[in-house]
């Protein structure tokens, strides 16, 4: 009696052991493949962010055309920890790639939208501090650049320079 009582718990657990193994494999496994997919798009887009797009090749000297902005701009600056009212004056000048397809379309636009990217420059440069201009010079160029190639549809600006001096 006791044998046969052991061997129907043990059929019993074997039969518990299948059903959950059939759970995980169906329920589980696809739930997992999904989260390692979505965590591989989500990786891949952070690279891509990190190292630039795979087709974004550097652009030779010799292929860039500066177009200087024709007034200095002078920008109120956010409020730092002083709580005073700080400015910048801002020079600032673009750096257009002459081998792009758009070139030849959108360069003539650039001088006619010109009050448009000092707007740009300005809402970029009112976001920060006296204090943080510094520290921030690079994030800086990056936002003015991504917001200036939205407002136009096209890569064909590849830089944005500028010098500044805050009071």
């Amino acid at each position: 009696m006791k044998k046969s009582f052991l061997t129907v718990i043990i059929l019993a657990l074997g039969i518990v052991n299948m059903i959950l193994t059939a759970v995980i494999v169906f329920a589980v496994v696809p739930t997992t493949m999904r989260t390692n997919e979505l965590i591989s798009k989500v990786a891949s887009t952070i690279d891509l962010e990190i190292n630039g797009t795979p087709d974004n090749k550097e652009v030779s000297i010799e292929d860039i055309e500066n177009y200087n902005l024709s007034k200095d701009l002078t920008i109120n600056l956010k409020k730092g920890s002083d709580n005073a009212a700080h400015y910048a004056l801002v020079t600032a000048s673009l750096s257009l790639n002459k081998k792009s397809e758009d070139y030849a379309k959108l360069q003539p636009l650039v001088a006619t939208n010109e009050t448009k990217i000092n707007e740009i420059i300005q809402n970029e440069f009112a976001k920060y501090t006296m204090d943080e201009l510094y520290d921030k010079k690079e994030q800086i160029k990056s936002n003015i650049l991504a917001a200036i190639q939205e407002y136009f549809g096209s890569e064909f600006i590849v830089g944005v320079t500028y010098e500044y001096t805050a009071q």
